[in-house]
């Protein structure tokens, strides 16, 4: 895939900086932590996060919208229902407008830069109107970009191909991503790619030394740019420890661009 930037974005991803909802209570919630998480976040230099409405149940959102500032870029998720007693799936046109406006309330924005749609389960994707969503987008101004989180990206993009328009963002671990694999490569060069999980989930770190974390970090975000060139990476610290170990990596420019009319472990994730 194609990009115009020496290096991708660094995103961070606010999973568990609100605390860790279980699916069905928030664990380990402190609104001075989510704070502290923000701030720091911002003063080390990073301008781009990654969140969700699931993500601590809308508090990583509401911990957003308060503490970090208006001119930070922002990317939410849609399609999952936190109003209902347990989080329902809900990715009619409806259903996912529904759940951006919520965000966007949570967040205090009038927009977001990039509208996820959050981890469909492919077989689903067909009866996603993810066109109708752009033209949504498009028309309200509520985000500048609409996206796919996938999990199986050689499952779910022959699916979402011509269904979502060229130049949205797709997101995939980096894991479930193959160099060899020209096929889904060749389906990535339509659209503008995101790669989170760097490191499973923290366990490409657990036997780095802490005093080299930081420069493994680096090093991994410049193995991912060197084979698959991605527009950004998103590294999920679970607390400011972590965000520390990602201070010295290099901050590109966020993605954006209007939208097309069609237990404190030590290892980042």
């Amino acid at each position: 895939m194609s990009t115009t930037q020496n290096r991708p974005t660094v995103v961070i991803g606010t999973m568990r900086c609100s605390g860790s909802f279980n699916g069905l209570m928030v664990l380990g919630r402190d609104t001075h932590d989510g704070r502290a998480f923000v701030e720091s976040a911002v003063a080390r230099g990073f301008t781009t996060f990654d969140t969700s409405p699931v993500y601590a149940r809308g508090h990583a959102e509401e911990d957003l919208g308060a503490f970090a500032p208006g001119d930070a870029a922002v990317w939410t998720k849609v399609g999952i229902d936190t109003a209902t007693p347990l989080p329902t799936l809900d990715y009619s046109l409806d259903g996912l407008a529904r759940s951006l406006r919520g965000s966007l309330d949570r967040l205090r924005r009038e927009r977001v830069e990039v509208a996820f749609v959050h981890n469909p389960d492919p077989k689903r994707i067909p009866d996603i109107d993810l066109a109708g969503f752009a033209r949504h987008c498009s028309r309200t101004g509520r985000a500048d970009r609409v996206g796919v989180s996938v999990l199986l990206p050689e499952v779910s993009l022959p699916r979402i191909v011509g269904r979502l328009p060229a130049g949205s963002v797709i997101m995939c671990e980096a894991d479930q991503l193959d160099p060899e694999d020209e096929d889904t490569l060749r389906l990535l060069a339509d659209y503008r790619l995101v790669v989170r999980s760097l490191f499973s989930g923290g366990a490409r770190l657990h036997a780095v030394p802490p005093e080299r974390r930081a420069e493994a970090i680096a090093a991994r975000i410049a193995e991912i740019h060197e084979i698959y060139a991605p527009e950004a990476v998103v590294l999920g610290p679970r607390n400011r420890e972590q965000l520390a170990d990602c201070g010295a990596v290099a901050i590109g420019e966020p993605v954006a661009g209007p939208v097309a009319s069609a237990g404190r472990s030590h290892a980042v994730s």
